[in-house]
């Protein structure tokens, strides 16, 4: 069911479903039919927006897209968030050096959302296109879970309905991600139920019950992150993305820098050899945004956890 929303948080809606379907317009009718709205709110909602310049209209189609003046926001934001620079910047670095696809993402309120993507396309759809936003929810996001607090992370588990041994084994997870300095989300977070039901949420971002069908097909389906702590340098694994955090100035992490896997088994040691790059890459992204990694707990177990 679709939730009730007040004007700005219809605003906030309209916009970033536009962002996230960059390539076409919509007609009122297509948002009001893709975000919940009744079409009198709508409408007056649009009519704010085209007037700050933030959406514009076509006369002839009657489809809405984003404005010029969003543009001016967003360098404005660059401004204020040089790490977002230097990240793009390092995913450029590695792009060429690995000869891979690399990206950024962050977190948008109870969304990750992707910011760039550089490098070589894979034969098959990975990492989105800037604007793509993904819920919050176990296992997505789990390289911004892995340095917060015991509260978020409970919550990103209760979020996504787990069962309580695959719920366990996301916390594990989170501490061995802490402890590396890397996550290693698998092809499973990619399969046919998950994508479909992920494509329903991006077509209908408002509506719990498609929420809700994510979460269930997420839970019925393979484990979606890696734990190397059973694995032996021999073994071989097919990973989907390896991704770690970039941190702002107070410790908490504030973007994922990531590389695509090839698509095929490579050895622990070469997963361990990429993690550990990436890791540099995002350390210096982090050191260039003035940012500091937080201190380590106990055991390199997230903070809360003890």
């Amino acid at each position: 069911m679709a939730r009730a929303a007040p004007a700005s948080a219809r605003a906030a809606d309209i916009v970033s479903f536009l962002t996230a379907h960059p390539s076409r317009g919509f007609t009122i009718s297509e948002l009001v039919g893709h975000l919940g709205m009744n079409i009198a709110s709508a409408h007056a909602t649009l009519a704010v927006l085209t007037d700050c310049g933030f959406v514009v209209r076509d006369p002839a189609h009657r489809t809405y897209v984003l404005g010029p003046a969003l543009a001016v926001t967003g360098f404005a934001a660059l401004e204020q968030h040089p790490a977002i620079e230097a990240a793009i910047e390092q995913a450029d670095i590695l792009a060429d050096e690995l000869g891979t696809e690399t990206g950024v993402s962050a977190i948008a309120g109870r969304d990750v959302i992707f910011l760039a993507r550089r490098g070589p396309q894979p034969p098959t759809p990975s990492l989105g296109y800037p604007g793509d936003r993904s819920p919050l929810l176990a296992p997505i996001g789990a390289v911004f879970m892995a340095w917060a607090d015991d509260t978020a992370i409970s919550t990103w588990l209760e979020r996504a309905a787990l069962p309580p041994a695959l719920a366990d084994f996301y916390r594990n997870v989170l501490t061995e991600t802490r402890a590396r300095g890397f996550s290693v989300p698998l092809p499973a977070i990619s399969a046919p139920a998950v994508m479909k039901a992920m494509s329903r949420v991006r077509n209908e971002p408002t509506d719990d019950d498609a929420e809700q069908h994510l979460a269930k097909a997420m839970s019925q389906t393979d484990e979606m992150l890696l734990s190397l702590d059973t694995l032996t340098d021999s073994d071989e694994i097919t990973f989907k993305t390896i991704a770690a955090p970039i941190f702002d100035p107070i410790g908490r992490v504030l973007l994922s820098l990531s590389i695509t896997g090839p698509g095929q088994p490579v050895p622990v040691t070469t997963v361990l050899d990429l993690g550990r790059r990436l890791t540099s890459a995002a350390t210096i992204a982090t050191r260039q945004a003035r940012g500091r990694p937080p201190a380590q707990s106990q055991e390199g177990r997230p903070p809360g956890r003890r």
